[in-house]
């Protein structure tokens, strides 16, 4: 009986193994090398509506427009469907809305539940429930239940509100309320 006897060959006559790198992708200047997941962009959309709820909180009304696309379209279930579209037009709105309320919204607190976020490509949905209290010159709480609707779009890598419909469920006063400790 024959005993067959491994041989090794030497490396220069051993087949290369195959690469299952991919090669190289040249990038073009202004190009993301890196597709974002759907987990990243999921993060990114939630990034925009918690952005939005703390400009509101601390007053900082010039950082709301940002947050919009420049086509974007806005409207608030009180003004009984009425639309406002594009960026500026938006901002100037959220300026004139707290401009004729002055002072009526001290230590205001948005608070959003877990959004619901749909991702298509570079452009997603979401329905996010809200509460937001504040305190008026008398030291009245107020609370307002809502939810917003939202379509928003990705461009070169940033998320935008492309159209937002605040409606308000209710709105109560529990009293007033004691500031500080």
């Amino acid at each position: 009986m024959a005993t067959r006897q491994l041989v090794k060959r030497p490396k220069s006559l051993r087949q290369p193994t195959k690469s299952t790198k991919k090669p190289a992708r040249r990038v073009q200047p202004g190009q993301t090398t890196v597709a974002a997941s759907p987990a990243a962009d999921a993060e990114g959309v939630r990034q925009v509506l918690s952005r939005y709820c703390f400009a509101l909180d601390r007053g900082r009304i010039e950082e709301l427009g940002p947050l919009f696309h420049r086509e974007a379209i806005f409207s608030v279930s009180f003004e009984n469907g009425q639309k406002h579209a594009g960026r500026e037009t938006i901002q100037a709105w959220y300026t004139r809305f707290f401009q004729q309320r002055p002072g009526q919204y001290r230590h205001m607190r948005h608070k959003i539940y877990e959004p619901l976020v749909l991702i298509h490509g570079n452009t997603a949905t979401t329905v996010t429930y809200f509460d937001a209290d504040s305190v008026d010159p008398e030291g009245k709480v107020h609370v307002i239940a809502g939810r917003y609707d939202d379509a928003l779009i990705k461009e070169n890598g940033q998320w935008f509100f492309h159209d937002r419909t605040i409606t308000v469920f209710y709105h109560y006063s529990p009293g007033n309320g004691q500031e500080g400790m």
